[in-house]
């Protein structure tokens, strides 16, 4: 057998054939190989030159009904007695997506700052378009319906108003008796009716540069921001933010309840330091940037709950002229007696206004909001930085007018 093939291969006869039939089968391997390569070629190229993150990863996409979501999350109530921070009172959420890139900003930026990963801050100015701040450059561009141009608040510091320290400029009381908190406010136009007023102070500020722009373009200018003292660029966004009409504060982390595992961020104030501890940390917390009229505590259900702790702040406060926003979370704080007590102008807000992240919950804080405003004359509401809360605040704050509801800053709402 070995013969006859060996003959068939390379003899005369049938020679010719042989040779054909190999080429033919040359060719079509070719062929096969070159396709493989295209595919293979064509798939890695996707995988470089792609915006897909999750090539090569596991993905589980859930279906989940609207209806099913509407009826599982029902409206939240500001925290109750047990004095828990704005975490502790989040239900768990196994219907959420995963967050946005500003989003997990917020949420991680302090601990990203604890670690030393600092991101320069970006110059973002070009980008940023303050609604009405047309008025900043002398235009009178308006659209119908929408209100007179805002004009920005004047530039800070003030150089009355400011010490300078080794950790860098503090706020002072002036010489001539001007405090921060009266000179850095929003003005309230004369004649503001004294009832059915609504104060919001939007927190998170700072941390997320396309979320801080957002919230500056996006709310009126009679909201509050409150910066955090860890973002990057935070004297740039206190100017824009002033420009665009709006007065800011500063956030102070407290120590929560279960406080290290939850740690709102470096310099934390803290009930196991002593008063010149905690007040260092203060001062370094106060020296991130200027031109805030007041603070609002971060957490500190367990901090605002010693009263010899939170006595020696307020004093300190106090003798820099700053008023406190309480942000609610905790019925038990002592934080805004203690500072009346001190002399220093306080209010405690009416409601968290975002809780959780869902539409449905913003819309029912809102609307308690208006009734607390309409029986108790005043209301104040805290909520997050995030866009859609954002959002949702833009469009009603549009329909307070018709409501006769009035927005005011925070300040306008403080009292000894």
């Amino acid at each position: 057998m070995g013969a006859k093939i060996a003959a068939k291969g390379v003899g005369p006869i049938g020679g010719g054939q042989a040779q054909e039939e190999g080429r033919r089968r040359f060719g079509a391997l070719s062929v096969a190989a070159l396709l493989v390569a295209l595919v293979y070629g064509g798939t890695l190229a996707w995988l470089l030159l792609s915006d897909n993150r999750l090539a090569g990863e596991p993905v589980i996409h859930l279906a989940l009904a609207e209806d099913d979501l509407a009826e599982s999350e029902t409206p939240l109530a500001a925290p109750g007695p047990d004095g828990a921070d704005i975490a502790d009172a989040t239900p768990d959420r196994p219907d959420a997506d995963e967050p946005s890139a500003d989003e997990q900003a917020l949420l991680d930026a302090a601990r990203r700052i604890g670690e030393g990963n600092e991101i320069a801050p970006e110059d973002v100015a070009a980008q940023v378009r303050i609604v009405g701040a047309e008025s900043v450059s002398g235009g009178e561009e308006t659209t119908p319906n929408e209100k007179p141009a805002i004009r920005a608040l004047p530039p800070v510091p003030d150089p009355a108003l400011v010490e300078k320290t080794p950790e860098g400029l503090l706020p002072q009381i002036a010489a001539d008796g001007r405090t921060p908190r009266d000179v850095y406010a929003r003005p309230v136009p004369p004649g503001t009716p004294a009832t059915r007023r609504i104060a919001l102070v939007v927190s998170g500020m700072g941390i997320s540069e396309s979320a801080t722009a957002h919230a500056i373009e996006t709310l009126p200018p009679e909201v509050t921001l409150s910066f955090a003292p860890y973002g990057p660029g935070l004297q740039d966004w206190i100017a824009k933010a002033r420009a665009a009409g709006h007065e800011v504060l500063l956030e102070l982390p407290m120590e929560p309840f279960g406080y290290p595992q939850n740690d709102p961020g470096p310099y934390t104030l803290l009930t196991s330091l002593s008063a010149e501890e905690n007040l260092a940390r203060l001062e370094w917390l106060m020296s991130r940037f200027t031109g805030y009229a007041g603070v609002m505590n971060y957490q500190g259900a367990r901090f605002t709950t010693s009263a010899s702790t939170v006595e020696a702040v307020m004093a300190a406060l106090q003798k820099r002229g700053l008023l406190y926003v309480d942000n609610g979370a905790s019925a038990r704080s002592l934080a805004p007696q203690l500072a009346r007590d001190a002399g220093m102008p306080a209010v405690q807000a009416t409601r968290i206004v975002d809780p959780v992240q869902n539409p449905q919950v913003i819309a029912t804080s809102l609307e308690v909001l208006e009734e607390t405003a309409a029986s108790a004359a005043v209301a104040i509401g805290v909520a997050s930085g995030f866009p859609v809360t954002v959002d949702a605040l833009a469009a009603w704050a549009a329909t307070l007018d018709e409501k006769n509801f009035v927005l005011v800053p925070v300040s306008a709402t403080a009292q000894k």
